[in-house]
């Protein structure tokens, strides 16, 4: 479960859609705001409730999972600190379109519904901004859906460790190849060779839930022309 993060000094790495606030609107934000840490496989939400709170994404990033009775999830987006969980409450809605889990632990900002949607109504910049990063979104998720459909799964695994380590600060994962599997929707058996594929090539080694990335380039070549449409 998310944590409140006791930690007072300032966050080493900033949320882009608060970064691009103007300061004073920044600081009107963040003292409403509150620093939590996420764990991995925390669910924040999931379809069917009511957001309760919205989240910026520092170090954190989120996944977005879509399901279907008897059959694998899939993971449709990613949300890192490029980003934020809840942006389609701009639409009029609180109700929660996908489920929420937390793929990379770290923190985030924490903000209550109301408190969000009171400052959307009186902030036209965080309105415009977070209106430009829906679009976005909504991209990221078409796109993931035509990934799935026609890529291979090591070309789709190569650029979805990929638009991980975007979101990391660190060249280490930690994954099993269940998980990896949950997130593209396929066997456990495809993602094995996927990954065994990927490590003989040496672009990641991978020991015991430990995924290391050694080579980004070499990731590139084998990674679809999908992870340059989604990248942000």
């Amino acid at each position: 479960m998310s944590t409140q993060h006791q930690d007072t000094l300032a966050p080493q790495i900033q949320n882009r859609l608060i970064r691009h606030l103007p300061v004073v609107e920044q600081a009107d934000l963040l003292s409403q705001a509150e620093l939590v840490q996420l764990n991995f496989a925390d669910l924040l939400c999931k379809p069917g409730e009511s957001y309760q709170y919205v989240y910026f994404p520092l170090t954190a990033f989120i996944s977005l999972i879509a399901k279907l009775p008897k059959h694998p999830a899939l993971e449709m987006g990613l949300i890192g600190y490029e980003g934020m969980l809840g942006a389609t409450t701009l639409l009029g809605t609180r109700q929660v379109p996908s489920e929420a889990l937390i793929q990379g632990s770290g923190q985030a900002w924490r903000l209550p519904i109301e408190t969000f949607e009171g400052l959307l109504a009186q902030n036209t910049n965080l309105k415009q901004i977070v209106e430009t990063y829906l679009y976005t979104l909504l991209c990221q998720l078409s796109q993931n859906a035509v990934c799935a459909h026609f890529h291979s799964i090591e070309s789709r695994l190569a650029r979805w460790l990929l638009m991980s380590h975007d979101r990391i600060q660190t060249d280490e994962l930690y994954l099993t190849h269940q998980f990896l599997a949950d997130m593209l929707g396929v066997r456990r058996s495809s993602i094995t060779e996927a990954a065994g594929n990927l490590q003989t090539r040496g672009s990641i080694s991978y020991n015991r839930g430990r995924l290391h990335i050694l080579d980004r380039q070499a990731l590139l070549a084998r990674c679809c022309s999908c992870y340059h449409s989604m990248r942000t």
